[in-house]
């Protein structure tokens, strides 16, 4: 009898050392160390309305575990384990990503979207640019509506892009979604969170400080203390500006103004000769 009890006491040691011992529990761990409410399930790690805006959570079916969730001055932050179902197969495994989300309280995003060539979140609806920096473009493929979006490409996230090839990141109105294309091990889980934070708070900044400056001095803003990440984010900013899978619509435009009134000086002059001509041939 006393040979069972023990046994049972080590059988429920075991377990619980083991249950102290799963994902979930290590990061729930993390979470309380870093201030965080953990939650081991949640349907949504986004309002409603952000994951309708970002392209990232309207494709494929996404389940969150270990969702870790705080807020600061600017922004409500969360970390979260990512299961995404790529088809309707019951059979077919999930992919599974440790994501990161930022939502803004007060700001606003330029909308862009930088993913890895081979990601299955690589396609978007929006305009595909190029960077001329052969170290991005050979590893990623970047998509935004409108050239304000290199705004927050600063020598920090050009140089993340030239040494990481595994990063996707997309901005849209105040959210952000970051991750690295995989389920990030408990030993990289913290530098992960840490990593992503300095990202956001990189934008939080240049955000900052083009509100806060006036549209002259928009250029001036990079730090000048870093020479050559300076001139390769200038570079980046100078082509972001031309969207290269399309024609700008404006330009358009007033090539077929100059067209017209071309042709219209071309048919005044024809039409002056022929009077000129007429006149001194029947006099």
């Amino acid at each position: 009898m006393n040979t069972i009890l023990i046994l049972l006491i080590l059988a429920s040691a075991a377990g619980l050392v083991a249950t102290t011992r799963t994902r979930a529990a290590q990061i729930a761990r993390m979470a309380k160390t870093n201030g965080c409410r953990f939650e081991r399930e949640k349907n949504s790690i986004t309002t409603e309305q952000t994951a309708g805006r970002l392209e990232f959570f309207t494709q494929y079916f996404h389940q969150y575990q270990n969702v870790c969730t705080c807020t600061d001055e600017f922004a409500f932050i969360r970390v979260a384990d990512d299961n995404i179902y790529t088809d309707d197969n019951p059979k077919t495994k999930p992919v599974k990503f440790t994501i990161f989300t930022a939502e803004l309280k007060r700001r606003q995003f330029p909308a862009l979207k930088i993913a890895p060539i081979d990601s299955p979140f690589a396609p978007s609806q929006y305009a595909l640019m190029k960077t001329n920096i052969p170290q991005i473009d050979s590893r990623y493929r970047i998509h935004a509506p409108t050239p304000a979006a290199a705004l927050v490409l600063t020598p920090f996230i050009i140089g993340l892009l030239k040494t990481r090839s595994n990063i996707y990141m997309e901005l849209n109105d105040n959210a952000l979604v970051y991750h690295e294309n995989a389920q990030m091990p408990l030993s990289e889980f913290q530098q992960f969170r840490f990593r992503a934070i300095q990202i956001l708070h990189e934008f939080e900044n240049i955000i900052i400080r083009l509100d806060e400056a006036n549209p002259s001095t928009t250029a001036t803003l990079v730090s000048k203390s870093q020479d050559e990440a300076e001139a390769q984010a200038e570079a980046m900013m100078k082509a972001l500006c031309t969207v290269q899978n399309e024609s700008s619509p404006s330009k358009g435009g007033w090539r077929g103004i100059w067209i017209i009134v071309l042709l219209a000086v071309l048919l005044g002059i024809s039409l002056l000769s022929w009077l000129v001509l007429n006149n001194w041939i029947f006099r």
